[in-house]
């Protein structure tokens, strides 16, 4: 068997990154992170986005609540009528869904919502100053912005009652 001594091995050569090198890849990096960067971090956008949707959700769910306790109660075909529901507060409804009002918002929803006059005061702000229709939107946000939710309330024709129910139209294109 042939030995070899530690002085006749080849000498590995150590190879590493040049201080050039590295500085490219870090400039690279920055721009990477100016250019991509925004786009992944609108987190306060998402998060209204998310809040306005989980509101609907829920704007959803009280209504079918009142609307169902105004067919128990015989109201749902009257213009204007108020149904108590869990909270205690009565809702006033028409045709048997909840008005567009402020008052019937915070009933059947247990929400706090800061009217127009007062914005950004409480959970959500509310503009309810049009008949018919309310138009809600996160703190900092005005009625004016792509990102809210607009309730128009139920409407009835005349002869026998045919009752068209609220739409709920949500928007977050500038959330």
């Amino acid at each position: 068997m042939k030995t070899q001594s530690l002085k006749s091995l080849p000498m590995n050569k150590q190879a590493g990154f040049t201080l050039v090198e590295l500085i490219i890849v870090i400039v690279i990096l920055g721009i990477l992170a100016v250019t991509a960067a925004p786009r992944f971090l609108n987190l306060q956008g998402d998060a209204n986005a998310s809040t306005l949707e989980g509101l609907q959700g829920s704007i959803r769910s009280g209504m079918n609540i009142v609307n169902g306790k105004s067919i128990i109660a015989s109201d749902h075909k009257k213009a204007t009528a108020t149904v108590t529901v869990d909270t205690g507060v009565p809702v006033p409804t028409v045709y048997g869904y909840p008005a567009a009002t402020l008052a019937a918002f915070e009933a059947f929803l247990d929400v706090s919502f800061a009217p127009s006059t007062a914005p950004d005061t409480d959970d959500f702000n509310i503009d309810a100053t049009t008949a018919g229709t309310v138009i809600i939107y996160p703190n900092s946000y005005i009625a004016d912005d792509e990102c809210r939710i607009e309730y128009i309330q139920a409407t009835a024709t005349t002869g026998p009652v045919v009752v068209t129910a609220p739409t709920i139209n949500i928007f977050t294109d500038e959330c």
